[in-house]
């Protein structure tokens, strides 16, 4: 049935199941910006404001600090991945190679995030592969501190974020008119020229959509500073659960995750209108 003969009323009834599902987090949303304004830390009760004026404190600054930098690296090297790679999933016409490919770019997305963080470690570590091929290269008399820093974090967040990129970038690289670039070429254009010039701005919805996804997944991520940082790299979901344990802050982490969530619906808020403007222009431009 198509979506222009549905009525409000079917419209709303075949939506009702998905609401349904987001209402309990939405209730918990709810749950916990009532908590950020509680008085007492381990309890709602009273009313203050507290907790937001205590994450002015320079420890969290900095926190925040690095996850937006964290986030924003992060964001910027998986897009440089996603392009090539979305180019390539677009090129590719045989249905087998196309299957393997897309399975190779989800198993980031398949596998626990526990065992990817092993992984890295086992990968990345003093006696890991990387520096076992570095020192019997000769390259290094010592094996390379690559764990419990940015470093190690950085690469395990553009690991779990890349599918969340390339599919983004695929779906607005498929939307290009293959006309456009035999045009460029019969005009002389280079391969490198009309991709500045033709590709690239008309990946820029998917581009600036994959940019909203990969920074707040990163923004907000746990496990893989937690694992990949330990406490040498505070990032706001590290922070966040140590205001829980071994602190038993819980008002303060309440307002640290309101925070959190303002942040990353401030960046997809921007995302969205940047998106829609770029779409606009496109239009306009034709």
């Amino acid at each position: 049935m198509p979506t222009s003969s549905l009525s409000p009323q079917r419209a709303a009834l075949l939506a009702l199941p998905a609401f349904v599902l987001l209402l309990p987090f939405l209730m918990a949303v709810l749950f916990v910006l009532r908590f950020s304004f509680s008085s007492e830390s381990q309890a709602i009760s009273g009313f203050t404001l507290s907790r937001y004026v205590a994450l002015f404190d320079p420890f969290f600054l900095r926190s925040v600090a690095l996850t937006m930098k964290l986030a924003a690296v992060s964001t910027v090297i998986c897009l440089v991945l996603a392009v090539p790679i979305a180019m390539l999933m677009a090129a590719v016409t045989n249905p087998w190679w196309r299957r393997v490919i897309t399975s190779l770019i989800l198993l980031p997305m398949i596998l626990n995030l526990l065992i990817q963080s092993y992984g890295w470690i086992m990968v990345l570590g003093p006696k890991g592969v990387v520096n076992g091929l570095l020192l019997q290269a000769g390259l290094t008399d010592r094996p390379i501190q690559m764990l419990f820093n940015e470093t190690g974090v950085l690469v395990g967040l553009v690991q779990t974020a890349l599918p969340m990129a390339v599919f983004p970038v695929l779906s607005a690289m498929r939307a290009i008119s293959g006309e456009y670039l035999e045009a460029a070429d019969s005009l002389g254009a280079t391969p490198w020229r009309s991709f500045f010039n033709i590709t690239l701005p008309l990946l820029k919805p998917g581009l600036i959509g994959s940019a909203s996804i990969v920074f707040a997944f990163n923004a907000s991520a746990f496990a893989v500073p937690l694992l990949l940082g330990g406490r040498k790299v505070q990032m706001m979901g590290v922070a966040i659960r140590d205001m829980i344990s071994p602190l038993f802050d819980w008002a303060g982490a309440a307002a640290a995750g309101v925070s959190l969530i303002f942040i990353t619906l401030l960046i997809m808020g921007l995302a969205t209108w940047l998106t829609t403007r770029a779409a606009t222009v496109h239009q306009g431009a034709h």
